[in-house]
């Protein structure tokens, strides 16, 4: 898969990967209805600098790059422009709006302008609440994951998809040989990525 370092590189790999399990039959196939949507109106950078924020907030740099340097930004864009339906998308984009607004609200500034510890505690009361309206009983059905949950779901996703997530902070073994039940495991050692294994289908509810 193409080097994640940049965010064109993430997005070209992931675009190749999603067509890869089309191929083959593995859960992430799009509707065939999904092809004539009309195509959303690209991002802003405000709303860009949001989506990076949060998505770093999640999955910040340490010892190895963090959401921005996987290119998860970009994946999560495509993923709202590409694959969530009409009804999905604004779902995202509405609560990416509320969540935006909460910020400004609350903090008198936008989301990306946050120090870093204004950051967390607004987007850890943000998740905490939309953990607990997902564990709700809905009457008549499940109720749309909210934005704080879904952005993590799509970071996480994106990430471990990605070369520096599926290769660099784990372990890729496309073709593993054997199953080896209790298998030694020293301090430094990184778990395997198993991607071409995990690949399953992407909900937004």
């Amino acid at each position: 898969m193409p080097s994640a370092q940049t965010a064109g590189g993430a997005l070209t790999g992931r675009r190749d990967l999603l067509k890869l399990a089309a191929f083959l039959g593995v859960g992430l196939i799009a509707p065939a209805a999904r092809a004539a949507m009309a195509a959303p109106v690209p991002w802003s950078p405000d709303t860009r600098a949001l989506i990076a924020a949060v998505a770093e907030t999640i999955l910040p740099a340490t010892d190895t790059g963090g959401a921005k340097a996987a290119g998860v930004p970009a994946f999560i864009e495509m993923m709202v422009a590409d694959w969530f339906d009409p009804a999905e998308r604004t779902h995202f984009l509405d609560g990416m709006a509320a969540f935006g607004d909460g910020a400004r609200a609350g903090h008198g500034k936008a989301f990306a302008d946050l120090a870093e510890a204004a950051k967390n505690d607004y987007y850890g009361k943000q998740l905490a609440a939309a953990e607990a309206a997902m564990a709700a009983p809905v009457a008549g059905g499940r109720a749309r994951t909210p934005f704080a949950a879904l952005m993590k779901r799509l970071t996480v996703y994106g990430y471990y998809t990605s070369e520096l997530g599926g290769s660099v902070e784990l372990r890729s073994d496309m073709v593993p040989n054997e199953y080896v039940p209790d298998a030694p495991f020293k301090p430094g050692d990184r778990a395997e990525s198993f991607i071409l294994y995990s690949l399953s289908p992407f909900s937004a509810y």
